[in-house]
């Protein structure tokens, strides 16, 4: 990690990055769900499961709650493919439903009627979604769950679009098979988020697979450090 990343200056940055980024991310994601196109594979994934636990133990499960523990699951797994956990690992987990609710719950996301708006809104929350999670991971203070998983398939040599596409084409069979609700937008999404992915990666030179991310525990040793020598 270069000392300007460590420095005082640096972690303000990384933070405000992290911050906006998810921030973005979650707009983008109020979006597609605002085009009512479809909810996203992970969703259908969530929805699946929840589907299906209902069914076996006679309970109800909620998608947010499926949501919850299909994060800590994917969370070992990237662990077990060696991927740090760094605070934007825990922010993520923490923070974007909060960004979600606070941005459905005030009406401050557009929801056209128009089935060509619709479709625009969907494509542009797609868009605007990549680009947050691009500016979150630039921050290098760690990815979220999900992202974490793609991290670690770039990190062994396969494209990031492919990495993404992949992950998310299986969660959305495996949902869809447990019953999820699937529509055009999630379709579209299993295909196009790589790649919108790889675009924005381009376009800011930003490499996946050699990104630095610091862990928790590095990043609290070097901020107790700077508050040290203050």
């Amino acid at each position: 990690m270069k000392a300007s990343k460590t420095s005082l200056k640096g972690y303000i940055k990384r933070f405000v990055m992290l911050t906006a980024g998810l921030m973005i991310a979650a707009y983008g994601i109020c979006m597609t769900v605002n085009s009512q196109l479809g909810i996203s594979p992970w969703d259908v994934f969530a929805q699946g499961l929840a589907f299906k636990l209902s069914a076996i133990t006679g309970n109800t499960y909620t998608l947010g709650t499926l949501t919850r523990w299909i994060g800590w699951v994917v969370l070992v797994l990237a662990v077990v493919l060696r991927e740090k956990i760094g605070f934007g690992t825990i922010y993520d987990i923490m923070i974007v439903g909060s960004f979600i609710n606070f941005y459905s719950g005030n009406n401050l996301v557009p929801a056209p009627e128009s089935l060509s708006l619709r479709f625009i809104l969907l494509i542009a929350g797609f868009v605007l979604w990549s680009f947050g999670v691009y500016f979150y991971l630039a921050a290098e203070l760690g990815a979220g769950p999900r992202d974490s998983l793609m991290a670690a398939l770039s990190k062994r040599g396969l494209p990031v679009n492919i990495a993404k596409n992949a992950i998310e084409a299986i969660v959305f069979v495996i949902g869809w098979i447990c019953g999820g609700t699937v529509g055009i937008g999630t379709v579209i999404a299993v295909f196009i988020m790589g790649y919108l992915l790889k675009f924005w990666f381009a376009v800011f030179k930003f490499d996946l697979a050699k990104a630095e991310n610091e862990s928790l525990l590095d990043t609290v040793k070097n901020i107790k450090k700077l508050f040290a020598k203050a």
